[in-house]
């Protein structure tokens, strides 16, 4: 059987600045069990771009829209 990889999302995950684009993004993309699928930013145009750069299937600008996506645990960190 193959194993499922946990999707994870993160939010203010900025294509070109902070935490999310220098840290928590190469750290899951070299965890095997982990698959980054979504990204969230204050702005649709920074939450495309960072969507198309780190390879997630989703864009968010309002975390609170997470939930309602089907197939999404909410498991807000605190």
């Amino acid at each position: 059987m193959e194993r499922q990889q946990i999707r994870v999302g993160v939010i203010g995950a900025s294509p070109d600045r902070g935490w999310a684009a220098r840290a928590h993004v190469p750290a899951l993309a070299a965890l095997p069990d982990y698959r980054l699928t979504a990204v969230g930013t204050s702005r649709p145009e920074s939450a495309r771009a960072a969507a198309e750069l780190f390879g997630a299937d989703h864009a968010f600008t309002d975390a609170r829209s997470w939930p309602s996506t089907p197939r999404w645990t909410w498991s807000p960190s605190p």
